[in-house]
């Protein structure tokens, strides 16, 4: 089964092609009007026009682990040392190849010198304006640059044989799909990677990276400003709003949501209110601040305030956690836009985009 392939680039289509072929041989299989386009190193899937069905499938015998590999230290490009003990010949020869797909595309040496990441790594201004928003980005064991870029490759798999233990893998062809919030999804069943054509209005297939990471995480860890996911988390906050009491929004950490319309849980304290978390979603701003009004007025009703005191204040402090959020976004993008850091224009982007979803949402 072919591949059609157009590039700018001879080496990376004959890289590209060989990797279709192998895959093919072994399971795989696409939408034959399938098409990968590549141009200055870029890489994306297209389809005509409102494609339907299964675009890609993809044999778990075909996913790459990269658990245990070894690599070089360069920042420039990959070099695999070692491949891990448990890959399969397949599985290394598929793994080489991408490790050369990478290189001819430049991908390693871009994460490292023009990945907003790498800017708050390198800047203790953005650094120290990004802590608020986000409490322990970077937090992570210290990784080499060839497995800081190839996480945001990999998907985390659990496969029947380890239940419980994930490991990450690369996903040829399917690791072609760029994120969008229309995006298909990734599914495993019946011993293969499916996923279906999701094309968002244009022939670019997409694939939906998961509910988790809003506009700030994803240029974060993707390295891109993405105008279509329509929510953003709120920073961890506590303050205090005059006549309403103390407002608490504890840090996602380790619960954040599945999905961004996952309520909170509200607790009522003695001054004031806590939530263990808080997302905006544009799409839907009624939820949020329908529930945020009722949280405040039951914790002022039980200060003694009655119906209609308790609804305006209410606002007022739905207010604040806005207003609260979008200083914190503006420090950060003024800090961001005071680097020349090839990244410091994506990092500033993801934060203004962060402030309309809160400010649409909270009306600060």
């Amino acid at each position: 089964m072919k591949l059609a392939i157009a590039s700018d680039q001879p080496a990376t289509a004959a890289l590209l092609a060989e990797i279709a072929h192998l895959c093919a041989a072994h399971g795989a299989q696409w939408h034959p009007q399938l098409q990968v386009e590549v141009n200055e190193g870029a890489m994306r899937l297209l389809a005509p026009p409102e494609t339907t069905g299964a675009l890609i499938s993809l044999p778990v015998e075909l996913l790459l682990p990269i658990e245990a590999a070894q690599w070089s230290g360069s920042a420039d490009a990959l070099q695999l040392l070692q491949p891990p003990p448990a890959a399969t010949a397949i599985q290394r020869e598929l793994l080489q190849l991408h490790v050369e797909l990478y290189n001819s595309t430049g991908k390693l040496h871009w994460w490292s010198s023009q990945h907003p990441a790498r800017l708050v790594d390198g800047s203790a201004n953005v650094a120290a304006a990004l802590a608020p928003l986000k409490p322990g980005h970077g937090a992570k064991a210290e990784r080499s640059a060839a497995e800081g870029f190839l996480a945001t490759r990999s998907f985390s798999w659990r496969s029947d044989l380890e239940k419980d233990h994930r490991q990450p893998v690369l996903m040829p062809l399917i690791d072609l799909l760029n994120h969008h919030h229309q995006g298909a999804p990734f599914r495993i069943s019946d011993g293969a990677m499916r996923i279906k054509a999701a094309q968002a209005g244009s022939r670019e297939c997409f694939a939906h990276y998961g509910n988790r990471r809003d506009v700030l995480d994803l240029a974060l860890h993707y390295g891109h400003c993405d105008h279509s996911t329509p929510f953003a988390h709120s920073a961890p906050l506590e303050i205090t709003v005059e006549g309403v009491g103390t407002i608490r929004v504890e840090h996602q950490g380790q619960r954040a949501p599945l999905h961004p319309f996952d309520p909170p849980r509200v607790t009522l304290e003695p001054d004031g209110l806590r939530l263990s978390h808080l997302c905006c979603h544009q799409e839907h701003p009624e939820r949020v601040q329908t529930m945020l009004k009722l949280a405040l007025q039951g914790s002022l009703k039980r200060s003694g305030h009655d119906a209609i005191g308790a609804r305006q204040l209410a606002q007022k402090g739905l207010n604040a956690i806005g207003e609260a959020n979008l200083r914190l976004l503006d420090q950060l993008a003024a800090a961001a836009q005071s680097s020349l850091h090839p990244g410091a224009a994506t990092l500033a982007a993801a934060a203004h985009r962060q402030a309309l979803i809160i400010q649409a949402v909270l009306g600060a």
